[in-house]
């Protein structure tokens, strides 16, 4: 993997329990609690994006608390579905779909 192909996206950065100071990326109005890899990966798939999983990981910052895990989004396949992108805009997409997941989540559990 030549890191220059890849954004690396951290569950942390989307995590409302921390702040921006401690690896929080996104506003706090996107932020979810406690965010799971598999919450990422979904979000990532069904943003229909290459990715690759490395859920055993911490963040250099958090070394010593979860949550665990980062993807690896390939930048060529981010640009081949929507354009000109930068890593920020990408972060907030991918914060959207998951508070849209955790929503539905929600739904189904209150059916």
């Amino acid at each position: 993997m030549d890191k220059s192909d890849y954004w690396i996206i951290w569950t942390v950065y989307f995590d409302s329990s921390r702040s921006r100071g401690f690896g929080r990326r996104v506003p706090s109005s996107m932020a979810v609690r406690s965010p799971t890899i598999e919450e990422l990966v979904k979000a990532v798939s069904n943003l229909g994006l290459e990715f690759e999983v490395y859920g055993d990981k911490k963040h250099p910052s958090n070394w010593f608390d979860g949550p665990y895990g980062y993807i690896a989004v390939r930048k060529d396949s981010v640009i081949k579905r929507f354009g000109s992108m930068n890593k920020r805009r990408l972060l907030m997409l991918i914060a959207k779909e998951i508070i849209r997941i955790r929503q539905t989540t929600v739904q189904l559990k209150g059916v």
